[in-house]
This record gives C-alpha cells, structure tokens and sequence, in this order.
C-alpha cells in the first residue's frame, strides 16, 4: 500500500489546513466527472479519498504514524499492540526466549523459535490482528472481520436521497454521504438520471459493503413543485392570465422547465382551457418525451373599480352565459 502522505503529496509534519488544501487540489484534479473514462484517474482518486479519510482524522492519524498500515485493519486494537511492542523480548533476538510474548502464550502461530525469528514487526502484528489490510476505498469502508480466510461478506445498502422536482427533471449529480459502523465516511457523487419519477429505484453497483463490495440500492423521492405537476410522462402547468389577455388573445411568455417559451392565446380564451406544447414534458432518456399541458387560469381585475364594472356591464348586459345549462 502506497504511503499516505505521499498519496496527498504533503509530509508527515503537515498541519491539517495543509492537508486539507491538498486534498482539495488532488480531488478536483483527478475527480471522474473530470476524467470520464480514466481507469489511472479513478485509483487515484480512490487513493487520494482513502488518504484524507485516515490523515485527515487526527485519532486515526495518530495510529497511522505509530502503527503504520496495520492500524487500518479492521478490528485493530492500539492496546494491545502497544503491549505486544513492549513485551517484544519475549520473542528471538529480545531478552528471552522462544515461546512467544508474555500475555500471547505463543497462541497466533508462534509456538516455536522458527516462527517468529526474522520476522517484522508489522508482520506479527498482522497474524495478531488477522492479517487483513486496508488497500482501496472499499476494504476501508465495508470491509468485515478478518480472523483466518478471507470469506465473501458482500453486503447490499439501502437507502433514500430526496431531490428538488426540477432536479428530477433535468437530472442531477447529488452528494451522498455514506457512513460505516466503524465511524469511517465516505461521499460519493451520485448521477441522477433526467426524467427520474418519484419512488424510483438506482443502484449503484459496486459501492456497497463487503469484500467484494455490494451495491447501494436508493430510492429516490421528489419533492413537490409549487406549481408544476406531473402525470406519467406530462407535465401540468397552471397558468395565470388576465381576462384582457384571455380575451384579446395574442402571444404571452411562459416559464418552462426547459427555459422561457412564447405561446399564442386564441382571442376569446376561456378559464380552465388547456393548451398542449408537445415534447415539452418529462425528457427522459431511452423514451418518447411528453407535453406540457398549460391550463389557463384567467384572473379578473380587482373589485372596486366603478367604471370597469360599467363596461362590463354595457358588454355584458345581454349576454346569458347559463342559458340552456341545467342538470
């Protein structure tokens, strides 16, 4: 496993704002949005957000520069490899003799002087430890316990993220911040397909827990928009009009999820009337588009004005707009 510190290019005497500028530098540099494609891009992203994650945390980072690599595995326990470290005579080449360190009773395969002469202590270490090494994002984040062979822990996660309604629509890249029991954490960048319904389902595969690593399955809900509705693959706008536009008819400006569009209103416009944009709907990728459906919601004048309510009344006197309307 590549040293740490060299992954984030900063030293051992690093400060955390140096680290963290760093991080930030190496991140932006070797993200895979802005890499599409980059196989060489995409480790060394994975390296780089495995470093922050140990030397960007102060306790952790204290047990990497004491203990090296194998304060990463999991089920490391600092105290009892201090005490190991300070009964090392026990083993050859210390004070005494063969039979293992006092406390160990030569019960993790050194029984005898042969087993443990020459070897590192980083090597015991990881016999005692169950020999298991953090090497990518995944190990760090999903990886089980350790103790003999390594047996497949693949473990699918569930979860939910919820996205504003034009975000829906126009699809998204959303931080998805992930945490183990261990208390490591991760975030990844999640693409939210365009067009995407509420209730949906993404899997994201590879990301989950394990050795080798599960898939995280998220639901995706959507939250309300304060006007625009959605029916399969339309969308509903209402759209306020004034009667003088309603009735005069003409071109007026309307807001769409896709930018501003101007539509022509027929002169003599109803209330309530529904005018089709077709493929102006739901866009999503792999089906026929839908329409946006404008229904007109024509607003009068305000109350109180005396001589509107005279025109109105000169235009209208006649006029009987329930004549032969009956249940």
């Amino acid at each position: 496993m590549k040293d740490l510190y060299d992954s984030l290019g900063v030293s051992k005497t690093a400060d955390a704002a140096e680290i963290k500028r760093a991080y930030r530098k190496l991140t932006q540099q070797f993200h895979p949005d802005k890499n599409p494609g980059d196989k060489a891009a995409e480790e060394r992203f994975k390296d780089i957000s495995v470093a922050y994650e140990v030397i960007g945390d102060p306790d952790k980072r204290k047990l990497y520069d004491e203990f090296g690599e194998i304060s990463l595995t999991q089920g490391f326990d600092p105290a009892r490899a201090r005490a190991y470290k300070q009964a090392r005579g026990g083993f050859p080449g210390g004070a005494g003799g063969g039979r293992g360190a006092p406390g160990f009773g030569g019960s993790y395969g050194f029984s005898s002087s042969s087993d443990a002469r020459g070897a590192s202590f980083d090597d015991i270490l990881s016999q005692l430890f169950g020999g298991g090494r953090v090497r990518d994002a995944d190990d760090l984040f999903g990886a089980q316990g350790r103790g003999g062979p390594r047996q497949p822990t693949t473990q699918d996660i569930s979860g939910e993220i919820t996205i504003d309604f034009t975000d829906a629509l126009l699809g998204a890249t959303v931080p998805l911040r992930i945490e183990s029991r261990g208390g490591a954490a991760r975030t990844l960048d999640v693409k939210v397909p365009q067009g995407v319904a509420d209730n949906s389902k993404l899997r994201l595969r590879g990301q989950g827990s394990g050795n080798p690593p599960g898939d995280i399955l998220l639901t995706i809900r959507v939250r309300e928009h304060r006007h625009l509705q959605r029916d399969g693959n339309n969308l509903i706008l209402p759209l306020p009009v004034t009667a003088l536009e309603a009735y005069r008819g003409g071109p007026i400006d309307v807001p769409t999820p896709w930018g501003e569009l101007t539509i022509k209103l027929a002169p003599g416009s109803q209330n309530g009337q529904t005018l089709r944009l077709k493929g102006k709907g739901v866009q999503a990728p792999g089906r026929d588009a839908g329409d946006l459906l404008i229904k007109l919601d024509v607003r009068l004048p305000r109350a109180g004005d005396p001589a509107l309510l005279a025109a109105l009344e000169a235009l209208q006197a006649e006029e009987d707009p329930r004549a032969g309307f009956t249940l």
